[in-house]
């Protein structure tokens, strides 16, 4: 399995490592908010001269938040904690060109659901809610932008943090401003 070579890769690794004393706080204050697409990870640090301890990454599936989860899902409870608790006073959304939430296939997810295990009769009636849960989108632009808004309205976070929103290429690591907030 690889819960296996992940532990002994960790067993290396603490065998080897000298740790930093960094804190908890991030140095430069922002939240970003990004998607847990793999092929972020190193990219999204150099691209954005980023190094461990400078911001407080939010990773979610498409770096969106699903519909209904706009007032008080766990991306805005995050932000919240991040604000409140950890001193951050800026918010970047960053989206990235071909997510694959962006090919919002109802009758794919469907399958694959069913294929492992899930029980036909628990799914949404309308395929649309089902792909609205998962937070399925056509336009990556669109997406980021609302999902800045959706932060930016939120009951639970201030209106003074500046939210933006913004789109990387997964192949340039090429940033476009989408929205900027003020």
């Amino acid at each position: 399995m690889v819960i296996d070579e992940i532990l002994a890769a960790n067993e290396t690794f603490v065998g080897k490592h000298q740790p930093a004393h960094l804190s908890h706080l991030p140095r430069r204050r922002i939240a970003i908010v990004t998607c847990m697409d793999t092929r972020l990870t190193h990219l999204f640090e150099e691209a954005l001269g980023l190094h461990r301890g400078d911001v407080l990454q939010i990773r979610t599936a498409g770096a969106t938040i699903s519909e209904g989860q706009e007032v008080n899902g766990d991306l805005i409870r995050s932000l919240a904690g991040a604000i409140y608790l950890l001193g951050v006073r800026e918010v970047a959304v960053v989206g990235h060109t071909d997510c694959g939430l962006s090919h919002g296939d109802l009758a794919r997810v469907t399958a694959a659901m069913q294929a492992l295990g899930v029980d036909p009769e628990t799914l949404p009636e309308k395929g649309a809610d089902l792909l609205r849960w998962l937070g399925t989108f056509q336009d990556v632009r669109e997406n980021t932008a609302r999902t800045a808004r959706a932060i930016r309205t939120s009951p639970y976070l201030p209106r003074g943090i500046p939210v933006h929103a913004l789109v990387i290429d997964v192949q340039s690591g090429k940033l476009e401003m989408i929205e900027r907030g003020e």
